[in-house]
């Protein structure tokens, strides 16, 4: 006898944000959750020793997703999906040719997109975007993160459902306290220290107006950016993520300069620990959690001249910023985003 699920959900790798929001669908629908590749050890040890998490998963691969043998793992998927029935199947965006290939061989009925690309970083011409149109055409609906990735389906002309989740998964939320300001603020980034960050541009600025800016992070550009940087500029190195919550609240503003963020889910938790924030144009999240909600500034992420203007207005306008902050639900936030899943199939 067939195993049924409401949603399976296609994906590459685990993590928390997803298996969390996975966890909050489980409560009340059965979730089949299909990975061909492993996340980072804590998050693998979490996945496979925990009771925590209400749905059932499956490794069509185990070890390094990058070293999969597509034929394999497509023939896997094929053999597992034979043994089940699903209402609704979720493929995580485009970038698997396995899940690419199934959803030609699923009702399209059953198939939804969950995209966390936006138009400000994917380009729909040319055969890469031809190879798009087709595989989103054998969706039935799409959840898009937010306003811009929706924007993206608009440009195609989708004609199926398109239902915006407000963010890409539900993160750990622990205990809180208000935070305290300090004089001159505080100014923080948290991230990788690569290029596409564009944390240079960061520190050209820094370097420029003299205000206290901490760097959590590490990567390639690590020790260039050290060498570049003046003494009112910090490098913490790697901090793990349970321990970043007393990073934040030990600073006042959060700041995320990427060229390329498909949406920056650092930034909902910066929001989260009440630090107002500034993002670059090309982040992701920047009108939904950002321009929308009144909780920062944007600015253009190859303009510095653009990131002094907004820095400058972040210190005359913190006290509204922060109000904003202050005022977001995160809970309801994510019951929203549990019920944008949930509704797919209850109609």
């Amino acid at each position: 006898m067939k195993k049924e699920y409401d949603f399976v959900y296609l994906t590459n790798t685990p993590s928390l944000y997803k298996l969390n929001l996975c966890n909050a669908i489980a409560k009340t629908h059965r979730v089949l959750l299909i990975l061909y590749g492993y996340g980072s050890e804590a998050v693998n040890k979490r996945l496979e020793d925990s009771n925590d998490f209400d749905f059932d998963y499956y490794f069509l691969k185990k070890g390094d997703s990058n070293k999969r043998n597509f034929l394999y793992v497509f023939m896997r998927l094929l053999k597992l999906m034979r043994c089940i029935r699903c209402r609704k199947v979720l493929y995580a965006g485009w970038l698997a040719p396995e899940y690419n290939l199934y959803a030609f061989l699923s009702p399209k009925y059953r198939n939804v997109m969950v995209c966390e690309s936006s138009i400000l970083d994917v380009s729909m011409t040319g055969l890469s975007g031809w190879v798009k149109r087709k595989i989103i055409n054998r969706m039935s609906a799409v959840l898009p993160s937010g306003k811009p990735h929706a924007q993206l389906f608009d440009k195609i002309g989708f004609k199926g459902e398109k239902h915006i989740t407000g963010s890409v998964g539900i993160f750990y939320k622990p205990e809180r306290r208000q935070k305290e300001i300090h004089t001159p603020l505080r100014y923080l980034y948290v991230g990788r220290l690569v290029v596409v960050k564009n944390v240079e541009l960061l520190i050209d600025e820094f370097n420029h107006n003299g205000k206290p800016l901490t760097i959590v992070g590490s990567g390639i550009l690590e020790t260039e950016l050290r060498n570049r940087a003046k003494p009112n500029i910090s490098f913490t190195g790697f901090i793990e993520n349970e321990k970043l919550g007393e990073v934040y609240q030990a600073h006042d503003v959060f700041i995320l300069p990427s060229y390329y963020e498909p949406w920056g889910l650092v930034v909902e938790e910066a929001l989260y620990w009440g630090l107002p924030v500034i993002v670059s144009n090309r982040v992701g999240s920047s009108v939904d959690m950002v321009q929308e909600l009144g909780t920062g500034c944007v600015f253009e992420s190859r303009n510095r001249n653009s990131l002094h203007t907004v820095i400058e207005r972040m210190e005359q306008h913190f006290n509204e910023y922060q109000t904003n902050v202050w005022k977001m639900d995160w809970k309801k936030r994510d019951k929203q985003q549990t019920k944008v899943y949930i509704s797919l199939i209850e109609k």
